[in-house]
């Protein structure tokens, strides 16, 4: 019998593995959204340049949020910068971190439309301190020599041209980067990073949320110094590097039936699978009962995450992550002494070995003399004794 499985997997493996090297037409197929970075930016009538202090010169305190966030540090951030050399410059992931073509020191063809014939040619309009900003408000905001963003133009009184853009209202914006197909022969269902497609069903798709709505929250501010103050939204984008964003996903509740604690997670607070992103981040909740005495008893740890096999044939090997509204639960055995269930969860961005890997092979701390800050630590603490009520 043991025989017999170890043959399958092999002919299964062989199969794949066959199906991969053929590489068939179409299976590296290009479109609009993958490897693809927005054209070439003239800078636009009345302002000075398309970088985003030129911006904050009158956006000030968007400016300031957008300094402040991961948008503006996509292009420096060490394990973006570790990954892409373990990937060999895939741009990919370029077109995302640095999504204009002003920004990028290469310009992407292929006559075929194929990613096997995806080929580069210098860049003569690269702009270096431009792709350092990495997420920068022209590539959101800049096309054809036009500022576009949620406001019309009627309403506006810009030294600049502007117009109106509905996909500021939706979903639309964020999925351009925020759903990223996947590029090689796939048995998955979604790509790689499929924060967009899994923020489409859930408890607040269904109530008609979109992204904006929790990671850029409103605001009544003035545009600029000297307007009048208007609804907006805040350039923040909080998320998994944000604490208390973290602190909003999970609900529990415990009851206890025959001697037998159940405990129930609910994924209550975000509207897409928790973690969501890149297959390396994860999530662990520890259960734990303080009796009355103050003796600690460990009662159950989970852990949510994505496994994917990348090579021969990129699928999903398991997932257990919860989807917006989703629920699951642990049962332990009822601790004898009296006393408080709690909970400690922490957000992992990759695991200690493949820290190390990207260390020792990817030049991971290069450019920081004294290790990595704070902000980038890979274990991050967001629920800290957190008391749940056992009906």
């Amino acid at each position: 019998m043991k025989r017999k499985f170890i043959l399958t997997g092999i002919s299964i493996i062989l199969i794949l593995t066959s199906i991969y090297l053929l590489n068939p037409g179409g299976i590296y197929e290009l479109n609009e959204r993958t490897a693809q970075y927005i054209p070439f930016q003239e800078i636009p009538a009345g302002i000075v340049s398309l970088k985003a202090k030129d911006c904050g010169v009158c956006h000030i305190e968007i400016y300031q949020e957008w300094q402040t966030s991961l948008h503006s540090k996509a292009f420096i951030d060490p394990f973006f910068t570790a990954y892409l050399k373990k990937d060999q410059g895939d741009p990919t992931c370029s077109v995302c971190h640095t999504p204009l073509e002003n920004q990028s020191p290469i310009i992407l063809s292929s006559e075929s439309g194929l990613y096997d014939d995806l080929t580069t040619i210098p860049n003569p309009d690269f702009n270096p301190d431009l792709q350092k900003e990495g997420v920068t408000c022209a590539a959101c905001h800049v096309k054809d020599g036009v500022i576009f963003g949620p406001y019309h133009e009627k309403d506006l009184n810009a030294p600049h041209p502007v117009a109106y853009d509905e996909k500021f209202l939706s979903k639309t914006l964020c999925k351009e980067c925020h759903e990223v197909p996947s590029k090689d022969f796939s048995l998955m269902n979604e790509g790689i990073c499929s924060t967009g497609m899994e923020s489409d069903t859930g408890i607040w798709s269904a109530k008609g949320y979109i992204c904006q709505d929790c990671h850029m929250p409103y605001v009544k501010r003035p545009l600029m110094a000297g307007f009048p103050a208007r609804e907006g939204r805040k350039h923040l984008w909080p998320g998994a590097y944000s604490t208390n964003q973290l602190k909003k996903v999970f609900s529990f509740k415990a009851e206890v039936n025959d001697n037998i604690l159940t405990i129930h997670i609910t994924n209550s607070g975000a509207g897409h699978k928790a973690p969501t992103g890149d297959a390396d981040r994860f999530i662990i909740l520890d259960f734990f009962w303080i009796s009355d005495e103050g003796i600690k008893t460990e009662l159950d740890s989970i852990e949510f995450k994505r496994q994917v096999i990348w090579q021969p044939i990129m699928f999903v090997l398991s997932d257990n992550r919860l989807s917006s509204g989703e629920s699951t639960q642990i049962r332990v055995p009822q601790p004898s002494a009296p006393g408080t269930l709690y909970v400690n969860g922490s957000y992992h961005v990759m695991t200690e070995r493949s820290f190390k890997r990207l260390q020792d092979h990817y030049d991971l701390e290069k450019d920081f003399k004294e290790g990595l800050p704070k902000e980038w630590s890979i274990r991050r603490p967001f629920i800290e004794q957190q008391k749940i009520d056992v009906l």
